[in-house]
């Protein structure tokens, strides 16, 4: 593979770092310092992409912030992919619908990136551009539909020991049902933590280490196959694929957010709505959902 010009390469870290959290500005010096460049180059990449209003500099505390050419180009990729757009759209309107938070989600690779959210905020989620690694227990939405070469390269990249026949088992359910049920549990919340401290730093060895370690050790047992029909189950997150022209799974749209125990009959009601906004975005039909009964 060509080595990547260094100076894309950076803009590139500095987009995407500045993305994970855009209502924040920073300093030449912070963004030295959590991206590890250095200072002289930083100063002349950060000029040059204020200049071309990929950056702007705010007047007090001279903090730079995302510019407005980057909304023309998102504007582009949007047209480029319209049902990742209309995924976008679904979102909003299943936040609205269900009172829950909700996450639009798609794969570069071998990580997962945040690409919109919507909802109350009950609970933190992951940040609009932060990326996770792609490694089990996560991601079942994209790999259920996959062929087993992908699928045998998925299971290898476990950060931890794991059941190889029950995450099996577990897209095969997620295949039958249309829809991925995650469980809430204290690993799954330390897991949580790591991965959104690792916005902070995101090129930090040492916090995608870790972060890593944590998903790992959440285990097969994060993937609800099936689950007691006379008690509640927390639950952490649900989540259905968007599939595009092809057949592929291009993004995923999840619900979050769970305040409380939910019920089997509960859990079978929301992944079905969420599955039906799925159904929406992928057919760029917005009157599937008009005769849908809201599941509140």
């Amino acid at each position: 593979m060509p080595r990547p010009a260094l100076a894309a390469s950076r803009a590139i870290d500095i987009l995407n770092f500045m993305a994970a959290d855009p209502m924040r500005g920073y300093s030449l010096t912070e963004l030295v310092r959590h991206l590890d460049l250095n200072p002289a180059s930083c100063h002349a990449l950060l000029g040059a992409m204020t200049r071309d209003g990929y950056l702007v500099r705010q007047e007090r505390g001279r903090a730079y912030r995302l510019g407005p050419a980057l909304i023309a180009i998102g504007h582009a990729a949007l047209q480029c992919h319209p049902v990742v757009a209309a995924a976008r759209d679904q979102i909003a309107r299943m936040s609205a619908d269900l009172d829950l938070d909700s996450l639009l989600t798609a794969r570069l690779g071998d990580r997962l990136i945040a690409l919109a959210s919507e909802g109350p905020g009950r609970l933190p989620g992951l940040r609009i551009g932060q990326r996770v690694p792609l490694i089990p227990p996560l991601g079942t939405p994209f790999l259920a539909w996959a062929d087993s070469r992908e699928v045998d390269d998925w299971l290898g990249k476990a950060a931890g020991p794991i059941e190889q026949d029950r995450l099996r088992q577990s897209l095969a359910m997620v295949r039958q049902r249309g829809y991925a049920v995650m469980r809430r549990s204290p690993e799954q919340v330390a897991a949580g933590r790591a991965v959104l401290d690792m916005a902070e730093e995101p090129l930090a060895d040492d916090r995608q280490k870790r972060a890593a370690e944590l998903i790992g050790q959440m285990g097969e047992d994060y993937l609800m196959i099936e689950g007691q029909a006379d008690r509640l189950h927390a639950v952490d997150m649900i989540s259905a694929p968007v599939f595009g022209p092809d057949g592929a799974v291009l993004c995923t749209l999840s619900l979050f957010g769970f305040d409380r125990p939910l019920s089997l009959s509960r859990i079978a009601m929301l992944g079905e709505a969420v599955g039906r906004y799925c159904r929406a975005a992928s057919t760029q039909d917005k009157n599937i959902l008009g005769e849908a009964e809201c599941v509140r």
